[in-house]
């Protein structure tokens, strides 16, 4: 089956207490686990039936911080699918400022 044609996924994060590290700022780790959320759920809806995506890369680049109660949003694009791999890309928001950008490469399993 084809991938459908769909407009970027988006998806949202509010920073919580949970999320702070020492310096008053969401953690490098939730922004990454976030990315890696986001662009792998992306794969898995992609096409029917639903794929199984498995991380093999991930890379964030991280722009600025986050703080608490700040919401972001991720927006992805899945930028094309192979046969055994699918490839991503986005950026983490902030209302209009990016925070992040990432990519990720994920093996996938029809």
């Amino acid at each position: 089956m084809k991938p459908r044609a769909a407009a970027p996924m988006l998806v949202g994060l509010r920073i919580c207490p949970h999320h702070i590290n020492y310096q008053d700022a969401a953690h490098g780790g939730v922004i990454s686990t976030f990315a890696d959320v986001a662009l792998s759920h992306a794969v898995y809806d992609a096409e029917r039936p639903r794929l199984a995506p498995s991380t093999i890369t991930l890379q964030v680049n991280y722009l600025t911080g986050a703080k608490l109660g700040d919401w972001l949003e991720a927006q992805v694009r899945v930028d094309r699918i192979g046969g055994r791999t699918a490839y991503t890309s986005g950026e983490i928001m902030r209302a209009d400022t990016p925070i992040a950008t990432m990519s990720g490469v994920f093996a996938i399993k029809r």
